[in-house]
């Protein structure tokens, strides 16, 4: 124990305190309570360190008005002893003691600690503790036993909806229908989302999404039409044709669009079965390869069957910095590749060019709209955020996009203006990408960019699209395909056509073993630039891809501001269709 923080001028009372510094925490707690020299309290408990913790963990066991107090001090100093202490927190009435916990225990136990707290609290008979730890323990280590009992409790579809999307398993099915018919704000839509995945295409569910095709409100016809999109078949026509007559509202009319131009393409490839049954087990690529070799309706049974059964749901793939193993990208992007041939998606991205280089032909973009419905948002301040304190391998960088439609799985992207796809990929660490070029009036030239997207793209690299066309969708939560993250769109606005190349003798970022680098340009052509770095181990010349396409740029790039992206809401608006 440090003595130089024995005198803080405390008021230490009798107590029960077994040593001077127990008393010390306890008049610590007391003046914290009282809001009394925070700082200078956080300081001392941090020199104190673990042996202050048992004094604290007496706080949260005998002095209820305490316990957020105490909380707040054992960030500051904590000890494994505080473990089983603070997990039992999680039970706690008060909703903000149950978050402080859950930080602690991240911050200094590891999610593996707060799954082992949170899974047994998700069958609490108290539908606030069940439901706040069936969050928690979804958002790390989906549990097909777990969902299906919490399904059964009407008092917590308001949680389960946000995590039914990434369930496969057509076991579900009857529970979430029962969602869509009788749950309650943004339940529904999570499960119309969620039945796109469990692949119900009875036709009592088609049914029902050709009659929300005429529903009242605009996002219950947007998503409608991006069931159809994955579900529909020619029978869907009349239905789509029907409601694209007379939709009036951008994004739903996009997404009805883009489900009657999947149906031209699916006429194609034999139909898939409405009905599964469970097949002979094969592997994605395997299905794959036998499909392009021979595809017949039975083979096309056989490998949605495969797709359909062979996992319960998409593995938990949360990006913090991680690399992710060979084993498991093959995986996922053989299951991508097979959804893609399966579902007739525009692109397979990991078999075709994702990048079109040719020459812009596409019509002046002279007016821009959103990009996504409620994307106005003054008090949104994710363009430009410092990232100083993240953990997820961004440090010390900026944010040079906008986040927007956090949890709103599979709403509607649009093109904000007419256009040329320039690039439709997929990375590890974003997901689903598409970067459109257009022109605006006095010949300006500027790039669109889209993030986090689901697989079912609706364009193509080299393709020309008009204002309102739909692009694709919004990711689901913790997937490949949406870069491990939330489900939310990333949009970007970037000056400058798209093959600008960076200019020898300026400033260019690049990551290099695994740190971020601010160096000197060499050489640039389409593919590869050079660039000169300083490292503590010397000067090094390292090539990077061509290309101005991130989310993020270094701190140094940001204060230059020679980067070139916009505030996008402010962009919007300068440009706004009247």
């Amino acid at each position: 124990m440090n003595p130089m923080l024995l005198d803080t001028n405390l008021k230490i009372t009798p107590s029960n305190a077994a040593s001077k510094l127990d008393a010390i925490v306890d008049a610590i707690i007391q003046d914290l309570k009282n809001g009394l020299r925070v700082a200078q309290h956080a300081e001392a408990l941090r020199a104190y360190g673990a042996e202050a913790t048992a004094r604290l963990i007496h706080h949260l066991r005998t002095d209820e008005a305490a316990v957020s107090v105490a909380l707040f001090a054992l960030q500051q100093c904590w000890s494994p002893l505080a473990r089983e202490p603070v997990a039992a927190i999680l039970k706690s009435a008060d909703e903000s003691q149950r978050k402080l916990a859950t930080v602690l225990l991240v911050n200094n136990e590891g999610y593996a600690a707060l799954i082992d707290a949170c899974a047994p609290l998700a069958d609490h008979p108290d539908p606030a503790i069940a439901g706040f730890s069936l969050e928690r323990a979804e958002a790390e280590s989906p549990d097909l036993a777990r969902i299906t009992r919490a399904l059964a409790r009407k008092e917590l579809w308001s949680c389960v909806w946000k995590y039914l999307p990434r369930y496969y398993s057509p076991t579900l099915t009857p529970a979430t229908r029962a969602i869509l018919e009788h749950g309650s704000a943004d339940a529904p839509l999570g499960a119309l989302v969620s039945l796109i995945h469990q692949n119900d295409r009875s036709a009592e569910t088609r049914a029902r999404m050709s009659g929300f095709l005429q529903n009242e409100h605009a996002n219950v016809r947007e998503l409608a039409g991006e069931y159809l999109l994955w579900h529909g078949h020619e029978p869907h026509r009349a239905a789509l044709s029907a409601a694209m007559q007379k939709e009036s509202d951008v994004y739903a009319r996009g997404s009805i669009e883009a489900a009657l131009a999947a149906l031209d393409r699916r006429k194609k490839s034999p139909s898939l079965p409405d009905t599964l049954t469970l097949s002979a087990p094969l592997s994605y690529a395997e299905a794959l390869t036998r499909l392009r070799s021979k595809d017949t309706p039975e083979s096309r049974a056989e490998a949605f069957a495969l797709y359909a059964w062979k996992e319960p749901f998409e593995p938990h793939c949360a990006y913090r910095g991680q690399t992710l193993s060979n084993a498991f990208l093959a995986e996922r992007q053989a299951r991508l590749q097979l959804q893609a041939t399966l579902f007739s998606v525009p692109i397979n991205m990991f078999a075709e060019q994702t990048v079109f280089r040719g020459a812009f032909s596409a019509p002046e973009a002279t007016t821009l709209i959103a990009p996504v419905r409620t994307f106005f948002d003054p008090a949104r301040q994710s363009y430009a955020k410092d990232m100083k304190d993240s953990k997820d391998g961004f440090g010390g960088m900026v944010h040079i996009g906008d986040d927007i439609l956090w949890n709103r799985e599979h709403r509607s992207v649009v093109s904000i203006g007419n256009g040329l796809v320039r690039q439709v990929s997929c990375t590890p660490t974003w997901g689903t990408v598409i970067v459109v070029e257009h022109t605006l009036p006095f010949a300006q030239k500027v790039c669109s960019l889209y993030a986090h997207l689901s697989p079912f793209i609706c364009v193509r690299p080299g393709e020309v699209v008009t204002q309102g066309q739909k692009l694709g969708a919004i990711g689901r939560s913790f997937a490949y395909e949406n870069g491990g993250y939330l489900s939310h769109l990333h949009f970007g606005i970037h000056e400058g056509p798209y093959g600008l190349l960076p200019h020898p003798g300026g400033m260019a970022d690049v990551r290099w073993q695994g740190v971020q680098y601010r160096g000197k340009v060499l050489d640039a052509n389409p593919e590869e630039t050079g660039i000169e770095i300083f490292t503590p181990r010397g000067v090094y010349h390292v090539r990077k891809p061509t290309t101005w396409v991130s989310g993020y740029i270094s701190k140094r790039a940001w204060d230059e501001g020679q980067h070139g992206w916009c505030d996008p809401q402010k962009f919007i608006r300068e440009h706004l269709n009247p």
